[in-house]
């Protein structure tokens, strides 16, 4: 027999049931986030291994987190764009806005960080803080932590084992006004390309070369079509971690304790995960016949000294870049 309910009663229930319903919908938020890298690199394993489950758990399910990879939705002009504008929660992304805040640009200053250790210790203390302390009120970024993608090292379809042999040599340096600079002071002709037409380029022999952190020029194959990597570590490039500030307002003061934690200690586990893979990268690169020419003292001085005009230029478009320049060649190297 069918049980009948009160009309007043069935309204009741009904009204009960739509408010759970909402009340499920908006019980969890979802974190987008989005990079560039192949689900290789320590970007995407430290994303899906800590920051993730970080996230899910420490927040008991109220926010989740769905990570795009290897440029789904986009290379990091797309990336940058997308999270200031708000359709990205949280990009990883390069340096792009350095012409756009005060100091960020001073970290892709040519030979500034001796080494990984120095470079953590200067980006995860006070003076890395001070870096970025423009972000919200000039992009409306709210800064989460720095990662790493590493030193820059020239791949080639021949070997650069002095100065003049950028003569007429066609790289790719990235398209920010002070690598191009960069690439420029060098002797090369630079030829600036979104990342992801690099190994098309190669191939079709519209580039000599590219330039990039060992992880990365290993992930995308470009050692498949150059055959010599001259280990110039002429920049440090690091991620960083940046929310929408709108997006990031809505959650709770303990929700963003939450996030901001997992970010630390996903980029933490970066950190390690590409030291290593780096060593272990230039093995493989030796295995595949892969010439690794590593500077003379006398070359890597010619190197130094040929990149110098760009601290003068960053000087004199930021007065007071110069004292933060000293402040951090005198951090120490090692934890």
């Amino acid at each position: 027999m069918t049980q009948r309910f009160p009309s007043w009663l069935a309204a009741s229930l009904t009204a009960i049931g739509l408010s759970l319903t909402a009340t499920t919908a908006l019980a969890s938020t979802t974190l987008k986030i989005a990079n560039f890298f192949p689900d290789s690199h320590p970007v995407n394993i430290a994303l899906r291994e800590v920051f993730k489950p970080a996230v899910e758990t420490g927040s008991a399910g109220e926010l989740k987190v769905r990570i795009y990879t290897n440029g789904t939705l986009g290379g990091d002009e797309r990336l940058y764009n997308a999270v200031r504008g708000g359709t990205l929660d949280i990009a990883v992304i390069g340096n792009i806005m350095e012409n756009e805040v005060d100091y960020v640009g001073i970290v892709q200053q040519p030979f500034l960080f001796t080494n990984y250790n120095h470079a953590a210790n200067v980006l995860r203390g006070d003076i890395g803080t001070s870096l970025v302390a423009d972000f919200r009120d000039k992009l409306g970024l709210e800064f989460l932590g720095w990662g790493v993608q590493g030193f820059r090292v020239i791949a080639s379809n021949k070997p650069i084992q002095q100065m003049s042999d950028f003569k007429g040599l066609r790289l790719r340096f990235p398209g920010i006004e002070n690598m191009v600079a960069i690439g420029q002071a060098l002797g090369a002709n630079v030829t600036p390309l979104p990342i992801n037409e690099v190994f098309g380029a190669l191939e079709q022999k519209v580039v000599d070369g590219v330039e990039n952190p060992y992880p990365n020029l290993y992930a995308a194959k470009w050692h498949e079509l150059t055959h010599h990597v001259l280990e110039s570590n002429h920049v440090f490039t690091p991620n960083l971690y940046v929310a929408n500030g709108k997006v990031w307002d809505k959650l709770t003061p303990e929700q963003q304790k939450i996030v901001r934690d997992a970010i630390q200690a996903s980029t933490a586990r970066e950190w390690e995960l590409l030291v290593a893979q780096e060593s272990e990268i230039k093995d493989k690169l030796q295995a595949e016949n892969v010439e690794i020419i590593v500077p003379s003292p006398a070359f890597h001085a010619e190197l130094q000294a040929a990149v110098q005009d760009s601290y003068r230029r960053f000087y004199t478009a930021r007065p007071g870049a110069e004292a933060i320049v000293e402040q951090i060649k005198t951090v120490a190297t090692q934890p």
